[in-house]
């Protein structure tokens, strides 16, 4: 029983990992998009 535990906590820790760096690059991505069309406006 131990053993699954042990399996469930790993498999749980790298969903977690997976899913911070998703959201990281969510908000990154974001930022990205909104500072390059900030720059196109200001060519207008």
């Amino acid at each position: 029983m131990s053993a699954l535990a042990v399996s469930f906590l790993g498999y749980a820790f790298k969903a977690v990992i997976f899913a911070a760096v998703a959201y990281a690059g969510i908000i990154s991505g974001k930022k990205f998009r909104d500072h390059r069309t900030a720059k196109l406006k200001e060519k207008e």
